[in-house]
């Protein structure tokens, strides 16, 4: 959801009603239409979850990432072929040609994903945002995945927006993680930083779920995620936390920013 709003891509019912989405220093959720079309797709774009259902069942793949380029720069049929052809031979994909006459149901999970990259990739953005793009993949299939993706942020100097529940790939990818409960966010700092030294009590828990260490049972996290209309009266975890104290019951926590960036929302800590 947090991807869609910045896109204006929200379901039906849903719309935002509070704070800013901002761009290269510039609000952007309060521009016209006409004007956030030239945003949309050209410098922010997005790889969807289900890389198979993310694409049109009814056109070669080629001829969804070329269609892509020719809407937003106004390009001819083949430099929208050429350009797609060129993308797919970076994402490793085999027989070029031959896979963008191929409809998605002709093709795997893995090669479907690296299309919708190639979609995303194909007008040059500054921001690629990215929803479990890995979700269904093998594990070999998800390493190759990223890390074509990472090679082809780091070629063309963008930045990534990487939403996941899998910490190991989050601590694969990103620099900086947020981590987020009930739509709140929690903790922010930079990876090392999150994974080594975490400060609030939810990215404790979280962190310890992840851990699984021979000997040792699971663990979990007691409790169940507050309803919907309670979230930003309070702490939304602290019917689950081990630290709670009386004023969480009272005020919602501080959010507490720190010289080097890191924040954290958190009474206690």
């Amino acid at each position: 959801m947090t991807l869609r709003a910045i896109l204006r891509l929200l379901p039906r019912g849903g719309r935002q009603t509070a704070g800013e989405i901002c761009f290269n220093g510039e609000r952007i959720d309060d521009t016209a239409d006409e004007i956030f079309a030239t945003i949309r797709g050209r410098q922010i774009s997005m790889i969807f979850q289900d890389p198979v259902s993310a694409l049109s069942p009814l056109l070669p793949i080629g001829d969804q990432i070329s269609d892509v380029y020719r809407y937003s720069f106004g390009a001819s049929r083949k430099e929208g072929r050429d350009r797609a052809l060129r993308l797919l031979e970076a994402l490793d994909i085999p027989h070029p040609q031959q896979m963008a006459r191929r409809y998605p149901h002709q093709m795997s999970g893995g090669m479907a994903q690296r299309v919708n990259i190639a979609m995303a990739l194909v007008c040059e953005p500054q921001l690629l945002l990215a929803d479990e793009p890995t979700t269904g993949l093998d594990v070999t299939t998800q390493m190759q995945v990223l890390e074509l993706l990472t090679d082809q942020l780091q070629e063309r100097a963008a930045s990534l927006l990487f939403v996941s529940h899998d910490l190991r790939v989050v601590g694969k990818v990103c620099e900086k993680v947020g981590v987020m409960y009930a739509g709140v966010l929690m903790e922010f700092g930079r990876s090392d930083e999150i994974f080594s030294t975490p400060a609030n009590p939810y990215t404790r828990r979280l962190l310890e779920c992840a851990r699984i260490e021979e000997g040792i049972a699971p663990r979990s996290i007691r409790g169940a995620v507050p309803k919907l209309d309670l979230i930003h009266r309070l702490c939304p975890f602290r019917d689950r936390c081990d630290q709670r104290i009386a004023l969480c019951d009272r005020e919602i926590p501080p959010v507490q920013v720190f010289d080097d960036g890191r924040m954290n929302r958190c009474h206690v800590t």
